[in-house]
């Protein structure tokens, strides 16, 4: 059953490499709907990539010792021998903004185990496994495609847990049921935290209690 839940909201976008994750993150920033909190990755950076915005691109050593320091709070090895780590701050809930990062599924259950946040999951995927293929190979990730799919197969499986699975085989309609979502959630954060502020102008020993 549903309820209204007044917590800070994090939407975490996952899915296959090639299925659009990258445009969805682009696409939301953009439109200012949401505040992208980037990840930490040991790999290097893509053409199209900028530092400290698309991920934090750190050296393994300096990946671990964050980790070591509880900067990073998990992390896990999805492509290659690179890792990819989420920061502490996603389970924070101090800053009121809604913010918006990436995760494998494995990262969404624990950040949503952990999260003081309400963590909205977003699973983008492709129509099928051949309309990936051909975008794995417009990428130049030809030679990977084999694990690349492989994968996919394994996310396919976790989706039943994130609350939207979305499809991009359409740009435009795509990005427009993106971001009917991302309203819809924001529009439901907003009414729940104007009922908890009457409800405390109402009783003031609630001051302070979400």
């Amino acid at each position: 059953m549903t309820h209204l839940d007044a917590r800070p909201l994090l939407f975490v976008i996952s899915g296959p490499s090639g299925a659009g994750k990258g445009t969805a993150l682009r696409f939301l920033t953009e439109r200012s709907l949401l505040r992208r909190v980037p990840t930490y990755t040991t790999r290097e950076p893509r053409e199209h990539e900028t530092r400290g915005v698309d991920y934090n691109f750190v050296v393994e050593d300096e990946f671990f010792k964050l980790h070591d320091e509880g900067v990073i709070f998990e992390y896990t090895r999805t492509y290659a021998a690179s890792y990819y780590g989420s920061p502490k701050r996603l389970l924070a809930a101090d800053d009121p903004d809604a913010l918006l990062t990436e995760l494998d599924p494995s990262g969404l259950v624990r950040v949503r185990t952990a999260s003081q946040r309400r963590v909205i999951g977003i699973f983008v995927t492709t129509s099928s496994e051949e309309e990936l293929h051909h975008r794995l190979q417009l990428r130049g990730q030809g030679s990977e495609a084999a694990q690349r799919l492989r994968i996919r197969t394994d996310q396919l499986t976790w989706a039943w847990v994130y609350d939207y699975v979305l499809v991009n085989d359409d740009r435009e309609r795509f990005f427009h049921d993106l971001e009917i979502v991302v309203r819809s959630e924001l529009i439901k954060h907003e009414g729940a935290k104007r009922m908890l502020d009457l409800k405390t102008e109402s009783n003031p020993t609630l001051q302070g209690r979400s």
